[in-house]
């Protein structure tokens, strides 16, 4: 039988894990939910999923998050006509996201777009032919594909922030 805390633990590394992000970038953005009047679960699967590379890997241009993220990072995405290299990098209602016109004939994203792995979440839409995606709305708690309990992430974060 696992302790309080060990599900708190527990919780708060499947969502490090499954975001691929470090302690202290998931510490700083609970901070920053925690600002929020809204519930500091929500918005901090929010603020992960409105992350480039998860956006990038949601709208089916990489096989996996990490894929995406080194997509990003090799200069291979644009946002509204300007390249954007950091994963890490908000994007809002809106945006719109599209491979560069010189990527895309990469081998990875021609894959990735041919056999996509998961649905297109709601709020987002995206153009196959010209490799564009378009975040309609913030992301909501059904669209976050993610098994887990996100309060048990802002009780093992309170007392210690």
């Amino acid at each position: 039988k696992f302790s309080e805390f060990k599900k708190q633990l527990y919780e708060k590394q499947k969502l490090r894990f499954n975001y691929g992000i470090s302690e202290k970038q998931l510490r700083n953005l609970f901070t920053e939910a925690q600002r929020s009047k809204d519930p500091a679960g929500l918005v901090l699967l929010r603020l992960l999923e409105t992350r480039l590379d998860n956006i990038v890997f949601r709208l089916g241009l990489a096989p996996t998050i990490p894929a995406a993220r080194q997509i990003v990072v090799h200069g291979h995405i644009i946002i509204d006509g300007k390249k954007v290299d950091r994963p890490s990098f908000r994007v809002r209602p809106g945006q719109e996201i599209s491979v560069r016109p010189k990527s895309r004939n990469m081998v990875a994203v021609q894959e990735s777009v041919a056999s996509p792995q998961l649905r297109l979440p709601t709020y987002l839409t995206f153009d196959s032919k010209t490799l564009t995606g378009t975040m309609t709305a913030l992301p909501e708690r059904e669209d976050v594909p993610v098994q887990l309990e996100e309060q048990l992430v802002v009780e093992y974060y309170s007392p210690r922030l």
